[in-house]
């Protein structure tokens, strides 16, 4: 998959070397509903994937060993044509929607699929937890920054960007903090969908939004970055 980058500086690696994860499935192919499917490029479904990701998440492995584990799984599932049903499309206001595949009660686990409008870019953020995001559909400009301070001063946060990049379908990358602050753009005329696997649900999480022309940070009480 080709990525072009734009600008900034590779400082630090991000992405340490991932295992290769091979798994044979022989269970018979079916979308939430129960359904048979036929009419797929890949035998590994979304439901098999929660089910994977809920196993790694329970082997007692640290975020960055999880990370390692679920972005191949990630790349895998997402082969797949038929992941963005209708019945798991929830519509909000502006326009704006996204696909939800799996919560857990106790918000430890969400995997869903928003959808980045054109001309509507997010703030920089952070989310304060760890996860793997993964581009289904769409031109994605990811840009991603470093903190280069140390909190000292409240309101203040001086970053630093070293990575500008436009990614497309297959495209997977993790997010581990305090290395997680970033912003998400669709380039093009359609929207830019993305599967989000987290650590959290990021509806309930306290995190934070940048400015980074001036040098600004201020609380975010929860809520979705899209715009």
């Amino acid at each position: 998959m080709r990525r072009d980058i734009l600008a900034g500086e590779a400082s630090i690696c991000f992405s340490p070397p991932i295992r290769e994860i091979q798994t044979v499935y022989n269970r018979p192919i079916k979308d939430f509903l129960g359904n048979n499917i036929t009419d797929v490029n890949s035998n590994y479904s979304m439901d098999y994937f929660i089910e994977d990701v809920q196993r790694i998440m329970s082997s007692g492995s640290n975020r960055s060993s999880i990370v390692e584990q679920i972005e191949p799984l990630l790349k895998q599932v997402m082969h797949r044509n038929d992941l963005l049903q209708e019945s798991l499309k929830v519509e909000m206001s502006d326009g704006r929607y996204s696909y939800t595949f799996f919560r857990t009660e106790d918000e430890s686990l969400a995997i869903t699929a928003p959808a980045f409008l054109p001309g509507r870019p997010t703030p920089v953020h952070d989310h304060l937890t760890w996860g793997v995001i993964g581009v289904y559909s769409g031109r994605q400009k990811t840009t991603r920054y470093l903190r280069i301070d140390h909190g000292e001063s409240e309101g203040i946060a001086e970053l630093k960007l070293y990575s500008d990049e436009i990614l497309t379908r297959g495209a997977t990358y993790p997010l581990i903090p305090p290395d997680d602050i970033h912003r998400i753009e669709a380039l093009g005329d359609d929207p830019g969908i993305s599967i989000h696997v987290l650590g959290t649900d990021l509806r309930h999480q306290k995190r934070h939004m940048f400015n980074p022309e001036d040098g600004t940070v201020e609380d975010w009480d929860g809520g979705s970055m899209m715009r």
